[in-house]
């Protein structure tokens, strides 16, 4: 994810195969077949698109000093720290040492050795912070960071429940895209 260039509707693509993956995650959780399922190649491309999409996030974090993505790193790894139990400490008495207790190299090798269900937590928290804060991923354009927003609004509808709602918000980005940009 080099964020000069990033194609929006290859984002926007790449987001909604990580949901439907989650989506369709949750719910294969419940089959028989899943240690199975697991150990598919299909479902082990997906959880390295996964590890990637964070891994590509948090990049952008670590190469840009300004204040917005340090205090984004910041968010990111003390929700990290959470999930994982990290300090194994409910007092908060480590939380302004987050950045020295989790190195940029333990943060990469958390991604890549974590449970796929601390990392759709970590997926949702980057997407949540790119919802509700300037986006890291369009800092300087205002209007893809308009449109990742509202195409994030529609991901967190609450019409979205199983994969095949997102089937007709994927057939319909073109057109997404264009009726946010025409600003209908």
């Amino acid at each position: 994810m080099e964020k000069d260039n990033i194609d929006i509707k290859e984002l926007f693509l790449d987001i909604l195969a990580i949901v439907k993956f989650e989506l369709k995650f949750y719910k294969d959780k419940e089959s028989p077949m899943f240690t199975r399922i697991v150990k598919t190649r299909v479902f082990q491309q997906k959880l390295q698109k996964l590890k990637d999409f964070i891994s590509a996030y948090f990049e952008i974090m670590y190469s840009d000093d300004s204040p917005i993505s340090q205090a984004a790193l910041q968010a990111q790894l003390d929700n990290i720290a959470r999930i994982t139990n990290y300090y194994n400490d409910l007092s908060g008495f480590y939380k302004d040492q987050t950045k020295t207790l989790i190195t940029k190299e333990k943060l990469l090798s958390m991604i890549d050795y974590s449970h796929i269900e601390i990392l759709f937590l970590v997926f949702t928290n980057i997407l949540d912070y790119e919802h509700y804060k300037s986006s890291l991923i369009f800092p300087q354009d205002k209007e893809k960071e308009k449109l990742l927003k509202e195409f994030l609004n529609r991901i967190a509808s609450s019409d979205i429940k199983e994969v095949e709602d997102l089937i007709d918000l994927e057939q319909a980005i073109d057109n997404f895209i264009e009726r946010v940009e025409v600003g209908i």
